[in-house]
């Protein structure tokens, strides 16, 4: 009897420490900007060159800047040894293309600087993926969003209650930092 108090109290328990656990760890700041000349110069060079491969139709363009730097992009949270062959094999048209055409769309909405407080910020693209509530988007942010995505893709991540689709995170250093949708 005393075991199943105990069970009762401790599940009781756990909602009010979760709760806890949530409000000490808050959500990290982002800035949203459309301003291309406020980003670092190592940021800017990237995006350049993985827009000049996305407009090439190149998939193989990418491999360059993916061997330039220390670590490979995430482009699967499975790990792919190749990042290249990965993005060519789950493109739709299995050359690559459709996702090169998404990276270009993403690279040119606007960006969030995230996590502006540390000292380490990301920059991602689109910001809509580091927005907390998409069903409080306003009109001019449905509007990127549109830009980005179908009506039936924006109303499953507002359902999802998160940015599920592609987006991509650079470092301040300009290191290509991931290529992913999902969570």
């Amino acid at each position: 009897m005393r075991l199943a108090a105990l069970c009762l109290a401790v599940l009781a328990a756990a909602p009010a420490v979760a709760q806890d656990n949530a409000e000490s760890y808050p959500y990290p700041k982002y800035e949203i900007s459309a301003d291309l000349s406020a980003l670092p110069a190592p940021v800017a060079e990237t995006r350049q060159r993985l827009i000049a491969a996305a407009q090439s139709g190149d998939i193989e363009a990418l491999r360059p800047i993916i061997e330039a730097q220390t670590y490979p992009p995430t482009v699967s949270y499975g790990g792919p040894d190749d990042a290249v062959d990965y993005l060519r094999t789950y493109s739709a048209d299995g050359e690559g293309l459709e996702n090169l055409a998404i990276l270009l769309d993403l690279l040119q909405a606007p960006y969030a600087v995230f996590d502006t407080e540390s000292d380490d910020p990301s920059y991602v693209w689109p910001y809509l993926a580091v927005v907390e509530d998409l069903s409080a988007l306003t009109p001019a942010q449905k509007v990127d969003a549109y830009r980005i995505l179908t009506d039936d893709q924006l109303t499953e991540l507002v359902e999802l209650e998160a940015w599920y689709y592609w987006r991509v995170y650079m470092g301040k250093d300009g290191e290509w930092q991931a290529f992913v949708a999902g969570d």
